[in-house]
């Protein structure tokens, strides 16, 4: 072949794989059946695994590279699990570990396995499957310290009534610990709990409750066990918010230093519809200064709001996005942006900020933290009349990204409807995102990686290494999020230019993204410093500017 040409068709052929790579790229082996419910989870290592059920309810599993595309990693074939699944319900999966795939039963029976463990190409991992010998409904997965995973889920069938179960199983199937805790308090198998880590190997859940003796309506409560299987908070869930009418959809995220925050859909104020508040609790379960006790608005413009998602800020706050139909009855997006003691940074205020206010409907919005205090949002959207998935990045300035436009940018409008997206952080500026996708028949799952460059910050180190990233420098504070692997103490310090400390902090591992603040003895003036944490014979250091 003439090297002209030759070239020619090697260009052409790029310009191809481009094309076929720019909307995504289906992952997982060509099937008969329809696939679908994807979920995304982060490696620690920059890249992902997307897992999915089939339309006859098995579950397959994808390992993705930094780019979104399939690269041999962990993985495996659709499986037939050992429990009930539900069509209509997520995956609820953890990775516990590098080569371990944690799935579980989305209603498993007291005789049942409730939780299953696979490995690359199928095999169940030795110890698994895991019974417990105590029914579970849809319950939350949270992946703990040393390849453990925590489960905790809820039941009011007709022995057990409104009872709590928990447990943790270590990377080799056995039960460390196991409880059922007969609840004072009244839910239903119809509400869902959210549940996420309380950065020490434990977890904190939460969900709503009939509060038969106060509001007499659903209120919420919390729920935490640590990784040594205590629950300093009771056995009993404890009632954080009592408001008039149905608190509901609740969601969670950790803050950083124990403590959580919390975002639902409130309709308590009358001819307001519903409304997206928030609350902010610490590591003991009570309300960190400056929220009010039972909740604040994040969003109470008149009309209905609901569906709230939320993610932290790495620095104690929250995002939070939701479903807003004050202006069109089909549903645009909102965000806003509240700090860690509970009040707006400027630009933001409790009517929200535009996500996406495109024609159409705008629904199943999901969020991913961007690593450098901001956020990816992804979500299905049907403003050419079929339904796509789109995605916007809005910085921690809570402005959006240069270059993306005002109501988000096409991951893909191909043929058929693309729906259920899923999305995770896998580095600074960086995301993996898979969705539904029916452009053929069978349906397949579609994976995509974003990258924004215009996301600043320190490159994003594997799991199990120490971390230290830092933002909101101000003259008088500097708020870093810090990651610790190992036991032991450790000192964080801030340095000028010239070596000279201006503030040191002793703390102590294993932390998971924790927030802290450095004070110096006397204010900073504007210019470049260096954040640094050891421990043991480890260090890392992360960049700090100081403006005026």
């Amino acid at each position: 072949m003439p090297a002209r040409r030759l070239l020619l068709v090697l260009l052409l052929a790029a310009v191809a794989t481009r094309s076929a790579r720019a909307d995504g790229v289906p992952v997982g082996p060509v099937l008969t059946e329809d696939e679908s419910r994807p979920a995304v989870i982060p490696d620690g290592h920059g890249g992902a695994v997307v897992s999915y059920k089939t339309a006859s309810l098995r579950v397959g599993a994808v390992h993705v590279n930094a780019s979104g595309a399939p690269d041999g990693g962990l993985g495996f074939a659709p499986s037939t699990m050992p429990f009930p699944l539900d069509a209509t319900d997520p995956l609820r999966v953890a990775l516990p570990t590098d080569t371990q795939f944690v799935v579980a039963s989305d209603r498993a029976t007291a005789t049942s396995p409730v939780l299953t463990s696979l490995r690359t190409g199928g095999s169940v991992t030795t110890g698994f499957p895991v019974s417990l010998a105590m029914p579970y409904r849809d319950p939350a997965l949270v992946a703990g310290l040393g390849g453990r995973t925590l489960i905790v889920s809820k039941n009011d069938d007709a022995t057990t009534f409104w009872t709590l179960r928990a447990a943790i199983i270590r990377a080799n199937g056995q039960v460390e610990s196991s409880v059922q805790l007969p609840s004072g308090v009244q839910f239903f198998d119809a509400d869902a709990l959210d549940a996420t880590t309380d950065g020490a190997g434990g977890l904190i859940a939460v969900f709503p409750y009939y509060d038969v003796n106060g509001s007499g309506s659903k209120d919420l409560a919390v729920f935490r066990y640590t990784a040594t299987g205590t629950r300093p908070w009771g056995d009993v869930p404890r009632p954080i918010v009592f408001a008039s009418q149905d608190q509901s959809d609740p969601h969670i995220v950790p803050d950083g230093s124990g403590g959580a925050l919390l975002a639902w859909t409130d309709p308590r104020t009358f001819g307001n519809g519903s409304d997206i508040y928030a609350v902010h609790i610490d590591r003991d379960a009570q309300r960190v200064a400056g929220w009010d006790y039972y909740g604040q608005p994040v969003c109470d413009a008149l009309g209905e709001q609901s569906q709230p998602r939320i993610v932290g800020d790495g620095f104690g706050g929250a995002w939070v996005a939701w479903k807003d139909q004050r202006s069109d009855p089909a549903g645009d997006l909102r965000y806003s942006h509240v700090l860690a003691d509970g009040t707006f940074p400027p630009g933001f205020t409790s009517s929200g900020l535009e996500l996406v206010t495109a024609p159409g409907v705008q629904a199943e919005a999901q969020l991913a933290p961007d690593g450098a205090g901001g956020f990816f949002a992804v979500w299905r959207d049907e403003r050419s009349g079929n339904a796509d998935i789109y995605a916007q990045h809005v910085l921690a300035t809570g402005m959006v990204s240069t270059g993306w436009t005002a109501n988000g940018r096409a991951l893909t409008t191909a043929a058929g409807t693309q729906e259920q997206p899923s999305i995770a952080n896998v580095g600074i500026g960086k995301v993996i995102v898979a969705w539904r996708d029916a452009r053929t028949s069978p349906s397949r799952i579609y994976a995509l990686s974003v990258v924004d460059a215009a996301t600043t910050g320190v490159p994003v180190a594997g799991a199990g290494t120490l971390r230290i990233s830092a933002a909101i420098s101000k003259p008088d504070q500097v708020r870093l999020q810090l990651s610790l692997p190992a036991a032991g103490p450790a000192r964080v310090e801030l340095v000028d230019v010239s070596g000279r400390r201006r503030a040191s902090l002793a703390c102590s591992g294993p932390l998971q993204g924790a927030a802290l603040t450095l004070r110096p003895a006397s204010r900073l003036e504007p210019g470049r410093y260096f954040a640094r944490v050891s421990q043991g014979g480890a260090s890392a250091s992360a960049g700090v500017t100081v403006l005026r």
